[in-house]
């Protein structure tokens, strides 16, 4: 085997940048999304390995909690909603982004949408920008609500 090519690979696997870790407590901040939303709505993300755990949590009008787990390998996972429907969603990286596929079962129609998700601001906000069948584009802003 050539040894620039192991040389060549071995330096390309320590160059790569650390994946984005968005394990913490996240609060959306309303002015900042697009377009801009109300409520009070909490992320609590658990991070490790391929697993992504997103406990939603949502106060207003009506107080809505969903726990969601998801692994980062491309693999469907299947879960409920804060609002009781269905999603099946697939996660993957994607330059240094983790990129969801979702289709939602709202009363037997299949909504499908696309999100991803990248950290800002030297990771002190959690950017969602999210493109729906149902509702259009969306951008949604999360401040990191913990010390790290």
């Amino acid at each position: 085997m050539n040894p620039l090519l192991i040389l060549a690979a071995a330096l390309g696997l320590l160059t790569q940048a650390p994946l984005p870790d968005f394990s913490g407590n996240w609060k959306q901040s309303n002015e900042q999304c697009s377009p801009k939303r109300s409520g009070d709505v909490t992320l609590t993300i658990a991070q490790s390995d391929r697993q992504l755990i997103v406990e939603t949590t949502s106060k207003g009008l009506i107080a809505r909690h969903a726990v969601q787990r998801y692994t980062t390998d491309g693999i469907e996972s299947k879960s409920t909603g804060a609002d009781g429907d269905e999603f099946h969603s697939t996660v993957v990286w994607k330059d240094g982004a983790l990129v969801f596929d979702i289709v939602e079962i709202e009363d037997g129609k299949r909504l499908k949408s696309t999100e991803s998700w990248s950290l800002i601001d030297g990771g002190r906000t959690l950017k969602r920008v999210r493109h729906t069948e149902k509702a259009g584009d969306q951008i949604l802003i999360y401040l990191r609500i913990d010390t790290r």
